[in-house]
C-alpha cells in the first residue's frame, strides 16, 4: 500500500502545470475503479485502495 502512495505522489508531483481542465491520463493514473450505488451516490476506489465516497 505505501508503495501505491508513493506512486501517487509521483504522479502528481512531477506535473508542472496547473490542471485547468479534466486529464484523462491522471485520471486513469490515480483511480482503479468507480463503483456506482445508486444515481447520486458512488464511491472512487483510488490505486492506493482508499476509498472516497460521494
Amino acid at each position: 500500500m505505501k508503495e501505491r502512495i508513493n506512486e501517487i505522489i509521483k504522479v502528481l508531483t512531477t506535473r508542472q502545470e496547473s490542471l485547468e481542465q479534466f486529464d484523462d491520463s491522471l485520471f486513469h493514473a490515480l483511480v482503479e475503479k468507480i463503483t456506482i450505488l445508486s444515481p447520486a451516490h458512488f464511491v472512487f476506489t483510488l490505486e492506493s485502495g482508499m476509498e472516497i465516497t460521494s
